[in-house]
């Protein structure tokens, strides 16, 4: 097939961000009310060509960027703010590499300790690999300094993949997160244990040669 390339590239939060609403009226099955979530916004979204950043007055009274939060409350979670939000997640480009210590650090002291203790977070969300997989990847760090805080890190779109009752393994891959994702699922309405037993087996099958296709491949580049 052809590739289309588009006259505009955009943020894919910023699709989810328009979606939003559909994906709630029509897709979601679970109420997630009772959730509190935070969000971290990716500074390379909205710090580096922040021009180029969507702001919408119903979020956060637009002092905060809209994708990301906006999905949150079209899905009727509690949104929670907190003071940090305008820090880096830690990986700040070079910092991951160069200065690996200082990005762990930095992720505990500044992200996941402050979610937890100031806005009682049951989970943080992100709209970038990078941010994600730094506060996802490495919590681990903070029992080395006493300071054993952890919470489940995913992105917006596998959140509102939950909250749409997919299966938390299959579909949202939770199996490859460090953070603790169990207690979120359960809370959600949604079996852990029971969608395990269901992956292990599924696995068992892909062992046997009997994969099951979850998409078609010849739909993934245009038609």
């Amino acid at each position: 097939g052809k590739i289309v390339l588009p006259e505009e590239v955009i943020h894919y939060s910023e699709w989810v961000h328009v979606m939003r609403n559909r994906i709630a009226s029509e897709l979601q099955t679970k109420d997630i009310s009772h959730i509190r979530a935070t969000v971290h916004a990716a500074c390379h979204y909205y710090k580096m060509v922040h021009e180029d950043a969507i702001y919408d007055p119903e979020v956060m009274g637009g002092n905060r960027t809209a994708p990301g939060s906006s999905l949150v409350q079209a899905m009727g979670a509690q949104l929670i703010d907190y003071s940090t939000w305008y820090d880096c997640c830690g990986f700040g480009f070079r910092h991951i590499i160069s200065e690996r210590e200082f990005t762990r650090s930095f992720t505990m002291d500044r992200k996941i300790r402050v979610a937890r203790e100031e806005a009682q977070a049951d989970v943080m969300l992100g709209i970038d690999t990078g941010c994600i997989t730094t506060m996802d990847k490495n919590q681990w760090i903070g029992k080395a300094h006493e300071q054993a805080y952890s919470m489940p890190i995913m992105a917006d779109v596998q959140f509102a993949a939950l909250a749409c009752g997919a299966d938390p393994f299959k579909i949202v891959q939770l199996q490859w997160h460090a953070s603790p994702c169990e207690e979120l699922v359960e809370k959600m309405g949604i079996s852990w244990t029971d969608a395990k037993k269901d992956f292990e087996a599924y696995l068992k099958e892909v062992e046997a040669g009997n994969i099951e296709y979850l998409y078609n491949p010849e739909l993934a580049i245009g038609g």
